[in-house]
């Protein structure tokens, strides 16, 4: 075993083991198993975009979990160790009604946590100071709170639509496209947003990717459109895909564009259907 595994890597699994131990507890407090499931994606999809705008666009801290030789992929492994762990806590102060005196006393759990990390080596800061996770975190979990209590029996069409859109974004993360990252069968090429920075900008291009892939297939799934045109606008996926490969914006590996194509566009709308019924079916 890695020598680093007990100076980094053991740190950032306790994490994750807390965080499992929290969605016990959550489970165990609410009925509706299905939703607190695909809700807590839809908390971690909404911690993600919070986590790109500091560590890819603000170059804020960087994460050491030692997981991985590529750094830049480490770091993202370390993201989501610490979103699903914040993810999860907020979502238990929501499903407990718990008073704002715990939003307090775990925001600073986690800046103690923040600290001991800090000490430990396995997380710098560059810019960030740790008192501002104490506020991020009791800001961040009022946020889900609120947001918990809408969508838990919303039939406001953009609170669900959010929510959906959320849940499958993680889900599909965790999967189907960090899944292809570790494989090296496909990443981006697109040179958006950092030019000179390879990793940086797969991750930022795969943001951009990401967004408009699952905006539209939701719509397209949301739609009463007969079966026949609904094959048509999939299609055209495949088409802007195809184009956008052949011109080297994505990178698939030779030979399996249409496996990975396939697993992008059709993973996700069953990802889609699934979350759906989790999070909408009473």
């Amino acid at each position: 075993m890695n020598s680093t595994f007990w100076t980094n890597t053991i740190w950032f699994i306790i994490l994750f083991v807390t965080s499992i131990i929290t969605n016990v507890f959550i489970l165990y407090r609410i009925s509706n198993k299905k939703f607190a499931i695909a809700f807590l994606f839809s908390i971690i999809g909404l911690s993600f975009i919070f986590e790109a705008t500091l560590v890819l666009g603000l170059n804020a801290y960087s994460y050491y979990p030692k997981i991985f030789r590529d750094s830049y992929l480490d770091i993202i492994i370390g993201n989501y160790f610490s979103q699903i762990s914040v993810s999860s806590t907020a979502l238990l102060l929501a499903t407990y009604n718990l008073s704002y005196i715990w939003y307090c006393a775990f925001g600073l759990i986690y800046y103690l946590v923040e600290v001991l990390f800090v000490k430990l080596g396995i997380y710098e800061h560059f810019w960030y100071k740790s008192i501002y996770t104490f506020f991020g975190f009791i800001l961040f979990s009022w946020l889900a709170k609120k947001w918990y209590k809408a969508a838990k029996s919303s039939t406001n069409r953009i609170i669900n639509y959010i929510s959906l859109y959320f849940s499958v974004a993680s889900i599909s993360t965790f999967t189907i496209f960090l899944g292809q990252r570790l494989l090296g069968i496909q990443l981006m090429r697109s040179n958006i947003f950092f030019a000179d920075l390879e990793n940086r900008n797969n991750t930022s291009s795969g943001f951009l990717y990401q967004f408009i892939v699952l905006n539209y297939l939701i719509i397209l799934y949301k739609s009463k459109l007969n079966w026949i045109v609904k094959t048509m606008a999939f299609s055209c996926l495949f088409i802007a895909q195809y184009l956008a490969y052949s011109t080297g914006y994505i990178y698939i590996y030779k030979g399996l564009f249409f496996v990975v194509t396939s697993l992008d566009l059709i993973g996700c709308y069953c990802l889609i259907a699934v979350s759906d019924y989790l999070l909408f079916s009473k």
